[in-house]
This record gives C-alpha cells, sequence and structure tokens, in this order.
C-alpha cells in the first residue's frame, strides 16, 4: 500500500523512521571496506520481528570512503546464513550509555580482501588548515592526513579532484594511530604503491613529469583468497558470499 505524502501516516513515518546513511547501533551504514567475502556480522536485535535488510555493495573502496558516495559501487546478490543467539545481547553486549539500546555490532572480517606488501604512509594530526588544534580529534587527523596525500600524489601528474576520488575507491588504510597523545591525535592513511603506474615514493632529484611504467611481477596485485570458499556465480550480476549472520536476542 502506497503511504501518501501529507497523510498522517506519512508524518508518523518521517518523525520515527532513521536515516540509512550513517552507521547506527543495530548496523546501519557502516561502510566497512573488509567486510566481504566469508565474513560473519553479530547484530543486535531491539525489537520483536525485526526485519534484515542489505545492501550498497561496493566493488572495491577506501578507508572511510573519503568522498562521501566514492567507492566503486556495483550490482549484486548476498548470499547470507542467519542464526539466533539468545540472551546474546546479554551475554556479550554491555551498553556503553544510559539504555540497554547503546550498544553495536561485532565483526569477523573474511579472507576476501585485496593485500600489498608496499605502502606509502601519510600522517596527519588534529590540527586544522587556519592553524587551529583540535584536542585529540581523530576526525581533523584524519582529514588532515588525507589532504596531506592529496597534496602529494598531485605533484604526480593528477589533478587533485582525481586524487580524492581515488582514495574513496582505492584499498587505502586508514588507522588511527595515536589517540591518548595530548593534545594531538595522530591519524595514517597508507596506500599501496603497486595500484600505480609510476613509483610515487620520494626520492633525490626532481620530481618527473608524466607517468613512468613500472615493471612488476605478475601477481603484485594477488589476493590471498585461496579460492576454497563456496561461491555462488550468478553470470547476470556481482556476487557477494557473507556467511554468516548471527543475532543477539
Amino acid at each position: 500500500m502506497k503511504i501518501e505524502e501529507g497523510t498522517p501516516e506519512w508524518e508518523r513515518i518521517a518523525n520515527e523512521a532513521a536515516r540509512t546513511i550513517p552507521g547506527r547501533e543495530n548496523g546501519g551504514n557502516c561502510d566497512i571496506k573488509n567486510l566481504s567475502g566469508g565474513s560473519k556480522v553479530y547484530l543486535p536485535v531491539f525489537v520483536d520481528g525485526a526485519n534484515l535488510s542489505t545492501g550498497d555493495m561496493h566493488f572495491s573502496q577506501g578507508d572511510g570512503e573519503v568522498s562521501f558516495c566514492g567507492a566503486i559501487e556495483m550490482s549484486g546478490f548476498l548470499e547470507l546464513k542467519c542464526e539466533i543467539i539468545r540472551g546474546g545481547m546479554r551475554e556479550y553486549l554491555t551498553p556503553m550509555g544510559p539504555t540497554q539500546l547503546h550498544v553495536n555490532p561485532i565483526f569477523e572480517i573474511g579472507p576476501m580482501e585485496p593485500r600489498f606488501s608496499e605502502w606509502l604512509v601519510f600522517e596527519g594530526i588534529s590540527v586544522d588548515e587556519a592553524g587551529r588544534q583540535h584536542y585529540l580529534d581523530a576526525a581533523v587527523a584524519y582529514k588532515r592526513a588525507v589532504l596531506n596525500a592529496i597534496d602529494y600524489l598531485s605533484k604526480f601528474g593528477y589533478s587533485k579532484e582525481q586524487v580524492y576520488l581515488l582514495l574513496s575507491c582505492c584499498p587505502c588504510e586508514g588507522r588511527i594511530s595515536g589517540i591518548v597523545d595530548s593534545p594531538n591525535a595522530v591519524a595514517t592513511l597508507a596506500i599501496p604503491t603497486a595500484i600505480f603506474d609510476q613509483d610515487i615514493r620520494p626520492k633525490s632529484g626532481k620530481i618527473p613529469a608524466g607517468s613512468q611504467i613500472v615493471k612488476r611481477t605478475p601477481d603484485i596485485l594477488k589476493c590471498t583468497y585461496d579460492g576454497n570458499l563456496r561461491i555462488t556465480p550468478n553470470p547476470a550480476a556481482g556476487c557477494f558470499i557473507l556467511p554468516p549472520v548471527f543475532f543477539f536476542g
């Protein structure tokens, strides 16, 4: 049944419904790039008769998806195995807030993820572009690490807009590297050097203009996934196998 905009039922739902953009206590839009085939997800359940929905699949994504919708989106389907752990919220999840709802999911990362051995790492601290210090603010520190990476890579023939989008969709690794050494939080952004067709490492002499072809071994982009995980092929769409999902009742 279609609910007409402006009706009392529409207003009730609009006032109560949760936006799907952010991550939430029950999962939400977490955008964890390592949550791929073979992962296990432990989700808290807050209401009787709760439903499960999934979506927003990414073919590739960098930690933080810094340009908001900058990952490589894809169509596909999920094959799930679900199980309810009765009393799981009480046994395993301690509320970190004033109500029983202040809990969060737990994940086990699967074996299907890109693995690289050589990285160029950019650091950021919680001092913004105007020189203002933000006490142990990890968001500011990570933003600074991203901006440092964008500025650096723009010296190698890329526009800053291109680098910005690249950092959203390439498998870069974001870290909170320091969160106790006040007053500055420290964040790092590690970029795999193998994704470039030129050597982007600092060296003596002038930065080369244009792309410099780098010879690589054939398996430099090889994933550690050994092919033993069961998959269900679908020639018409992308395929993600994500077993199983557990629910804390």
